[in-house]
């Protein structure tokens, strides 16, 4: 009778242990099970928060360039309307004119005066080009001499040491709006005007800021310091960019890492700003996270 009741205390015994790491097993596998789905809740969590931050700088740097081209545009507008004269004294006095825009040089690189055919008369920029040097050929020039209004420029590289620049332009009327010429602010693409400035962002550790242009010209890339080179053909973003596409969405950059990109159009120009951050950093967190969940049941047990 005392073997019964010693074995019937051994399988007792038996069972409340096995009971008890049922339990354990079971309160494991809940808990793991609740981690993972939060895990992917804050995944995603902080996916949409790298998505948003990186919607927001493409945002404001639209926006602060959108303002300052605009502010550009308005005083060579402004300019041009204020010189309204004969086509004789705009062409004799077109050094005079530029020289009394000293303060505009805290704006433009430099600035130009072309007579109606195209031929410059004044400028302002180092070292100096020579006077009557034939610039009728220049994208900014055909634009203005036949849509008569005020322009942005195409990139183009410069007569300035053959440097990449962009033109705001206007034309020039005399007293019987008849077209007589054009006045137009440079800025350098590798010049600390604006262009540049923009380039020099940076986010985070290795977030950056690019500009192109709709035709297909990178004017910045913040990444690789390059200027004025082709657009990557085979990233689509970019090349639905080009066709007025706004939004975020993953891409890589050209060397196999994968990056966050959000684009934005300007206003002002036929432009957009890319702002990319690349995922390793972006997603940083979510690794770390991950990392975590896979040592936590060693750790636990």
């Amino acid at each position: 009778m005392q073997n019964i009741t010693v074995l019937i205390k051994r399988w007792l015994s038996s069972l409340v242990d096995r009971a008890t790491a049922l339990v354990v097993v079971v309160i494991l596998v809940v808990s793991l099970t609740v981690m993972l789905v939060g895990g992917l809740l804050s995944q995603r969590e902080l996916e949409q928060q790298a998505e948003e931050q990186v919607e927001s700088i493409a945002a404001l740097v639209s926006y602060e360039l959108d303002d300052k081209l605009s502010m550009r545009l308005s005083i060579v507008s402004h300019l041009a309307t204020n010189l309204t004269m004969t086509e004789r004294v705009f062409r004799d006095r077109a050094e005079l004119l530029l020289a009394r825009q000293a303060a505009l040089s805290y704006l433009f690189d430099g600035l130009f005066i072309l007579d109606a055919d195209g031929f410059l008369q004044a400028e302002t920029q180092p070292p100096g080009l020579p006077k009557g040097l034939d610039l009728s050929t220049r994208e900014y020039f055909e634009r203005i001499s036949t849509l008569m209004t005020p322009i942005i420029s195409e990139p183009y590289i410069s007569s300035y040491e053959g440097k990449p620049a962009v033109m705001i332009g206007a034309p020039v009327f005399n007293h019987d709006q008849r077209f007589i010429g054009m006045i137009g602010g440079v800025m350098l693409l590798e010049g600390e005007h604006i262009l540049k400035k923009f380039g020099n962002i940076r986010f985070a550790q290795t977030g950056y800021i690019g500009i192109a242009t709709r035709s297909g010209t990178t004017l910045v890339n913040g990444r690789i310091g390059q200027f004025m080179v082709p657009l990557r053909s085979e990233n689509p973003i970019l090349i639905q960019a080009m066709d007025g596409f706004e939004g975020t969405a993953k891409t890589d950059n050209g060397d196999g890492d994968v990056t966050i990109m959000s684009v934005r159009q300007l206003d002002q120009a036929p432009w957009f700003v890319a702002a990319v951050w690349p995922a390793k950093e972006a997603f940083a967190p979510i690794g770390r996270l991950a990392a975590w969940a896979v040592g936590w049941p060693g750790r636990c047990c």
